[in-house]
């Protein structure tokens, strides 16, 4: 159980690295610049909504240099 438990830590690991850099380039594409590695949870899952999400790539912008500035 542990080592499943160890597992699913490290792949989580893993994913989120990968996850982190792929949301720091979109980042960038609306805010140059940004640095995310001091982001909270909160403020990282909220940059995946708005970078995923709808609304116009001005809006984007917007909600994305509220966050990271």
């Amino acid at each position: 159980m542990k080592t499943l438990i160890a597992s699913a830590l490290v792949a989580t690991a893993a994913l989120t690295g990968a996850a982190n850099a792929s949301l720091s380039s979109d980042v960038k594409t609306y805010a140059p610049g940004a640095d995310i590695s001091n982001l909270t949870a909160a403020e990282t899952a909220s940059l995946h909504l708005i970078v995923n999400g709808g609304g116009s790539e001005s809006e984007k912008r917007n909600a994305v240099r509220k966050i990271v500035n």
